[in-house]
């Protein structure tokens, strides 16, 4: 089983050579590593040009574009029979790529498997590493706008009706979920390959939840998505705790572009023809209004419109 790790990157050279050190002491080397790098003078060139003779890397420019224009340009340009996502603010466990292997081996229904995510803390270039948990698990109310898509039944977390995520207590070790992030998540390459990422994400500036409509298209295909809650089995990385998010940044915009991917999910879901319903959809709009309301109503109108014309 061939295996491509895909990087995206942009100004975080002093992050990148953390991560692509932990690729390079894997106890199972990739076959290639395509780094997506979008140009800004902060040094990512170095980096790379300095792990060349450890790391099979590919770079690819990225011209233009968003974030899911960069994970386009890295899964059409990997060859791997699965490719593996970290980002470039993350390191991985020695284990990562033979645990991940390991798992598509066994789960032999599996198109797409995700991993755990702890914290680590960079103090004058020395990481430290958790085992505290960088994204927490939080059940959602069981309300009509979360009830899960057809296909979806037996999930720990699911794509709901509405378009929105929904999600339960799960104390199993594996479970289908779909509570994977770019940090750290896996996919049969050719079940995504052909997935119109970027076009869903035109107008995007956060590209949030893009790996939902990922695993959702693989989904869509007859494959489950996996997640692995148990330290000891589970391909881990450690996301380094930094004020840089290019995502989750505070404030007025921030929130306005966060919440449009939101909205916006229900018409994504409806072009890969899911069952969703305009009624859990509505009612879901107005629920979410009750806190951030201002910008959250900005983004909802705006959010309304460019997806019943299709323009995302």
């Amino acid at each position: 089983m061939k295996v491509s790790v895909i990087i995206v990157t942009y100004r975080r050279a002093w992050a990148l050579r953390h991560c692509l050190k932990s690729l390079a002491k894997q106890t199972l080397k990739p076959d290639e590593v395509v780094v997506v790098l979008k140009p800004s003078g902060d040094g990512s060139e170095e980096v790379l040009h300095k792990y060349m003779s450890k790391l099979p890397i590919k770079v690819v420019i990225q011209r233009e574009g968003n974030a899911p224009k960069a994970y386009t340009l890295g899964i059409k340009n990997a060859s791997g029979d699965i490719v593996l996502f970290i980002d470039d603010d993350a390191v991985a466990h020695e284990e990562w790529v033979e645990r991940y292997v390991k798992l598509f081996n066994m789960l032999k229904d599996a198109g797409g498997v995700g991993g755990l995510c702890f914290k680590a803390y960079l103090r004058e270039d020395t990481l430290l590493l958790t085992n505290e948990v960088f994204y927490p698990e939080v059940p959602t109310k069981d309300v009509l706008y979360r009830k899960p898509l057809k296909g979806y039944e037996g999930y720990c977390v699911w794509l709901s009706k509405s378009g929105f995520m929904g999600a339960r207590e799960c104390e199993e070790e594996l479970v289908k979920s779909m509570e994977i992030g770019g940090v750290n998540m896996a996919f049969r390459r050719d079940l995504i390959e052909d997935c119109p990422l970027d076009s869903l994400y035109g107008r995007s500036r956060k590209a949030f939840w893009f790996e939902k409509v990922l695993a959702h298209y693989v989904r869509r295909k007859g494959y489950h998505i996996y997640k692995v809650r148990v330290e000891k089995h589970s391909p881990l990385v450690y996301h380094i705790v930094h004020k840089d998010s290019l995502t989750r940044k505070p404030g007025f915009q921030s929130e306005f572009w966060l919440h449009y991917d939101r909205v916006v999910m229900y018409w994504r879901l409806k072009r890969l023809g899911a069952n969703v319903s305009a009624l859990h959809y509505l009612l879901a709009l107005l629920f979410t209004l009750r806190r951030k309301t201002i910008p959250r109503f900005l983004a909802t109108v705006y959010g309304l419109a460019v997806g019943s014309i299709g323009s995302f």
